[in-house]
């Protein structure tokens, strides 16, 4: 069966599997890296962000990470700040076989990208198909037999650029219900979440938009890049929060508690979605045992404030 990118997106992207490299500011005149006979040598079929097929004549070798630009695109070149949604298609230079083929969220944040992608993306604009070609290692430091790949063979990878997009909700802000917390919003879009004063939580599962994004709709079953922060109702303390740990947490709807994916599945990317999740599997949140084990109480309630950055539907298997 074969893999997809959301099944082991630590190897295929997370920084943290590669050794770290610099990159070069895009807005003050960069150097991508240089085109070489391997990446040259890539001939595609398909339409621009869409299933792909490699027509090159195979083997294709790649002794070193290569990087070439099969179409130009007319969007603004990337900056160190931007994520952009790209369409990546990826095949074993030995034969060309297709490993994987999907979307994914990507930027120039050397914290949370592997260096091969910082590559990659360096100089490029939205609209462009960058065509990358290296040996397995680089893209799979771990190994890639999960995909297919074994250590002798090169690895091509087409990202089609089809779109910055926003790292926060962007949409038309909407009241919240009597008795939900406070948000205010920094600069960046880092939420601020005051509890209300006197006031209990109901012990159901809540849900509330206050940003209504334009975006599409978020399916059962999608693959999600949520900015979010989650506070504890009884201290208003922070838990867990991507914007702490400054990148944006992909996931699957269907890998997540209940109170996340209930506040996630039927919205509109773009929007930002306030959950009230009391404890317990049946309402949605922590197992009383786990929420002790994380230094709470067993009956805390736990306030969401989820950003939707991003979705789409994983191919099928």
């Amino acid at each position: 069966m074969k893999r997809t990118l959301a099944a082991l997106p630590v190897v295929i992207l997370a920084a943290t599997m590669l050794v770290g490299c610099s990159t070069t500011d895009a807005a003050s005149g960069c150097e991508p890296v240089a085109p070489g006979s391997a990446s040259k040598a890539v001939k595609l079929e398909g339409k621009f962000g869409e299933q792909l097929k490699l027509t090159s004549k195979t083997p294709i070798d790649s002794v070193d990470l290569q990087r070439s630009v099969a179409i130009e695109g007319e969007g603004e070149q990337l900056t160190d700040t931007d994520m952009v949604k790209a369409h990546m298609s990826m095949f074993t230079g030995s034969d060309g076989t297709q490993v994987a083929s999907e979307d994914a969220l990507l930027s120039l944040d050397e914290q949370s990208m592997a260096p091969w992608v910082i590559q990659s993306l360096k100089c490029s604009s939205e609209g462009d198909r960058v065509v990358t070609t290296a040996p397995a290692a680089t893209i799979f430091p771990q190994g890639g037999q999960d995909f297919g790949v074994e250590a002798s063979d090169s690895v091509l990878v087409v990202l089609d650029l089809k779109q910055i997009v926003e790292p926060r909700a962007v949409g038309e802000e909407q009241e919240l219900p009597e008795g939900f917390p406070e948000v205010s919003l920094g600069k960046d879009g880092d939420p601020t979440i005051t509890i209300p004063e006197g006031v209990t939580p109901s012990g159901k599962p809540e849900i509330a938009t206050r940003i209504k994004g334009d975006g599409p709709v978020v399916k059962a079953g999608d693959n999600v890049s949520v900015q979010y922060r989650g506070v504890i109702w009884r201290t208003g303390e922070t838990f867990d929060s991507s914007w702490d740990r400054g990148s944006i947490a992909p996931f699957n709807t269907n890998g997540v508690i209940g109170g996340f994916s209930d506040a996630l599945v039927g919205q509109t990317v773009g929007s930002q979605v306030v959950s009230i999740v009391p404890a317990g599997e049946a309402q949605g949140g922590y197992p009383e045992d786990k929420l002790v084990e994380m230094g709470h109480q067993k009956d805390d309630t736990m306030v969401f404030v989820l950003d939707i950055v991003d979705a789409s539907t994983p191919p099928k298997q």
